[in-house]
């Protein structure tokens, strides 16, 4: 049996090329110890984010007492992800910024793609394509292989409580969802899945886990795109969800 193509090699089959460099493999397991501390804290997280993207930053003083916070703020300032300046904590440059703001989200998805047995993905990575005389790219977030079959999975970092009176918020998903189906549309084929990994809260558990936002979850049914929210961001069932992107069916 021949061997099975790179995710490369495959996508140039279809008419696609990596531009540039995916994400550092290395890196992401570098920050893997918090990357787990995170999707574990998503909602302690989420307002401390905001706060080191700020200029002003966070005064430790502010949070010192709180056990949690300073646990992932140590995290951050062992992984040079956050600097103290007179007494502020602050991210460290735009690298870091890029990470607060969405790029630990892929490269946990990266991480649970290895774990759930994918035998390659890439993360962050922008690819060229053409048809015909049209031309263009789109930067997906990660991309998995088993054997010949690629996955595709778009991470979306929002806000964690969903906010159903907000037009905005609920575009941006609605958007997440049709970017994530057109991308399988573009480079997929039968029997390849897509997904949307959202930091938000879509399921309401007081409501027998009903879904906070209907629509959102029906069209997704309907386009077969798998939402993993928030309620999944925990390691492993973000493991299985991914998994099943990873499988092409769902997992047993």
């Amino acid at each position: 049996m021949s061997e099975a193509r790179t995710i490369a090699e495959i996508l140039q089959s279809r008419g696609a090329f990596m531009k540039g460099e995916p994400g550092c493999e290395e890196t992401a397991r570098r920050h893997e110890p918090l990357l787990k501390v995170i999707e574990h804290n998503y909602p302690l997280f989420e307002p401390l984010r905001d706060q080191l993207m700020t200029k002003q930053g966070v005064r430790r003083e502010f949070v010192a007492d709180h056990e949690a916070t300073m646990a992932l703020i140590d995290q951050l300032l062992a992984q040079g992800i956050v600097v103290e300046r007179d007494g502020r904590l602050v991210a460290a440059g735009s690298a870091a910024r890029r990470f607060l703001s969405g790029g630990w989200l892929e490269e946990l998805a990266w991480l649970a793609a290895i774990e759930a047995g994918a035998d390659e993905a890439i993360y962050s990575q922008v690819l060229g394509w053409r048809v015909g005389e049209y031309y263009g790219e789109n930067e997906i977030d990660v991309i998995v292989r088993k054997g010949e079959r690629l996955g595709f999975v778009s991470c979306k970092a929002l806000q964690s409580e969903f906010n159903a009176d907000s037009k905005k918020h609920r575009s941006r998903l609605m958007d997440a969802l049709h970017e994530a189906d057109n991308l399988c549309d573009h480079f997929g084929r039968k029997g390849e899945k897509v997904g949307v990994l959202v930091t938000t809260d879509l399921f309401d558990e007081y409501r027998n886990n009903q879904p906070r936002y209907m629509a959102l979850m029906g069209k997704a049914a309907v386009l077969d795109v798998r939402i993993i929210p928030l309620e999944e961001l925990e390691w492993e069932p973000l493991v299985a969800a991914i998994g099943e992107i990873v499988h092409g069916r769902k997992e047993d």
